[in-house]
């Protein structure tokens, strides 16, 4: 590589920290498109090859993350000064160790990787050997609310559970996303006795992400954290295994069954419950190999100005990792993640810059938590929610910024979970006062709320919001909503999200003003927020007081 233009971008980046001048609460802060650029090139630049958790070149993000929150005077908030250090483990699937067959009156299958199935390492055991009856059980979900069980009528003790991923389309948005968690399915089937899952996607899934999506997925090992007391944390001893299959190994799965694939897929769309015995077995072996590393998040804060509201926090979230080296794609094996997230991180500082260098700091003291792990399934946030380094109970809201895109001119932004919150409100006017609108979600299917950094916050009671650039541009001859999935499609977790993508910096600089002046809103009011009277996460996760009605 060239090092010359490594000590461009790092001379890029560092220049603009502190730089721009003071504003006050009334004003507009003068933003700097030249400093979130600077920001973005270092962090997304190869020497760091990708930023994956527990590497070094994540260490040294972390190290320039911290670095600018010292210039800007903010107060470290880590367990080792402005880093929270965290354990992780990682498991790899030991190299042509796997195997999967499935047998029944017709005698018995071998699938073959990666075509039918993809399996990975297991966090706990070394080694799995398992022989287990098969059964279906829909989605895997019980909603006693909804009058919906797919476990009626089945025993499953001692069953390999096969299931759709997800949740039932026919369900409420809020509770197709909560019943679509890892947390809600897994627990319901250890419950119920099962001993592993087989796990495929629906028709409309399948339509929207190829197979070798999930394949490539695989070629990144897992991770976990690890709890003070050496627990692996989200992990499940009794289920001994899960694999994905493909339509091919579903297909196959149902050989001989009298069960059609297709009209499984009809079942799920129409949201109907329903689980039977297969008649057939699986057998799986695998090995596994086990490595640790630390990584950590970045941490600080900065004070708030009343006495009354300084001890109460405002937490901004972005994510730092990305997922490092993988499979190359055109000579290219390097993940920078210029896009997701060193965008998001970079306006975060922005906006650190321009509220310590305000004349009247917020009423209430705002956390900065730059992420490790989310690309690993939401780590670092999941362990901040765990052992954060603030009293959980003083923080009133969480702001998260993840993968904001700017590739045509910006009319507006969207704040998943904006409708369960009083949050709605100073997003709104924060977007306004930026001269951008505030959509509705347009893809509730992907269920976003329950799938980046501020769950782990919402699970802990927080009212929270996953702010991101909208799918309306300004220019009427562009087509916003294509050219944002055409980013999901083509560079979306591929070396190609890097520095040299289209960057619209008026379009970046009106989402850094609507994130300032949201946060601003939400930090100087002396109400904290509330989840919504009635609502789904809030009825379910809420602390008593922070319910409008309770």
């Amino acid at each position: 590589m060239n090092n010359y233009r490594h000590l461009r971008a790092i001379a890029a980046a560092l220049l603009p920290i502190g730089l721009a001048g003071a504003a006050t609460p009334a004003g507009e802060p003068d933003f700097e498109a030249a400093s979130i650029h600077g920001h973005i090139e270092f962090l997304a630049d190869d020497l760091l090859e990708g930023r994956a958790a527990g590497t070094r070149g994540y260490d040294i993000a972390a190290s320039y993350v911290a670095s600018a929150f010292r210039s800007l005077g903010l107060e470290p908030a880590g367990n080792d000064g402005f880093l929270q250090h965290f354990d992780l483990i990682e498991s790899r699937l030991v190299e042509g160790s796997g195997s999967l067959a499935l047998s029944g009156p017709d005698g018995t299958e071998a699938l073959e990787t990666p075509s039918d199935y993809m399996l990975s390492g297991s966090y706990l055991d070394p080694e799995t050997g398992l022989s287990a009856p098969i059964t279906f059980v829909g989605f895997g979900v019980t909603a006693p609310e909804l009058g919906y069980d797919d476990y009626e009528g089945v025993d499953v003790s001692g069953h390999v559970l096969a299931m759709f991923g997800g949740a039932p389309a026919t369900f409420p948005h809020n509770q197709r996303a909560y019943y679509s968690t890892a947390e809600a399915k897994y627990p319901n089937a250890v419950e119920r006795g099962a001993v592993g899952l087989l796990v495929f996607r629906t028709r409309e899934h399948y339509e929207r992400y190829k197979w070798e999506t999930t394949v490539q997925a695989y070629a990144f090992p897992g991770m976990r954290w690890v709890a003070e007391d050496g627990r692996v944390a989200n992990t499940y001893p009794q289920l001994e295994f899960g694999a994905s299959l493909s339509p091919r190994g579903l297909e196959k799965l149902l050989e001989g069954t009298g069960i059609d694939p297709e009209s499984l897929y009809d079942q799920a769309e129409k949201g109907i419950a329903g689980g039977r015995a297969l008649g057939k077995r699986v057998e799986v072996a695998r090995r596994s190999e086990h490595q640790r590393f630390r990584s950590s998040n970045v941490a600080a804060v900065l004070r708030g100005s009343d006495p009354d509201l300084r001890d109460e926090y405002v937490v901004i979230t972005a994510h730092l990792d990305h997922i490092g080296i993988g499979p190359q794609r055109n000579g290219d094996p390097i993940y920078n993640g210029a896009y997701d997230n060193a965008a998001g991180v970079a306006i975060m500082l922005e906006v650190a810059r321009a509220l310590a260098e305000s004349e009247t700091p917020p009423a209430r003291s705002i956390l900065f938590l730059a992420l490790g792990g989310e690309e690993k399934g939401l780590l670092g946030s999941d362990y901040f929610a765990e052992y954060p380094t603030v009293p959980m109970d003083r923080i009133v809201a969480n702001v998260n910024i993840d993968m904001p895109l700017f590739i045509y001119p910006l009319a507006d932004v969207v704040a998943f979970g904006a409708e369960h919150s009083s949050l709605k409100s100073p997003v709104e006017r924060a977007a306004a006062r930026a001269g951008l609108s505030l959509s509705p979600d347009p893809m509730p299917e992907e269920v976003l709320f329950i799938r980046s950094d501020q769950y782990p916050f919402v699970r802990k009671g927080v009212p929270a919001i996953f702010l991101v650039s909208g799918f309306t541009s300004s220019d009427p001859d562009i087509d916003a909503g294509k050219e944002f999935t055409g980013f999901l499609q083509t560079h979306y977790h591929q070396p190609s999200d890097e520095v040299g993508l289209p960057f619209n910096d008026e379009s970046a600089l009106a989402f850094t003003r609507a994130k300032y002046h949201m946060i601003r809103y939400i930090a100087d009011d002396p109400r904290r927020p509330t989840w919504n009277e009635g609502d789904f996460f809030g009825e379910k996760f809420g602390r008593d007081g922070n319910v409008t009605g309770r």
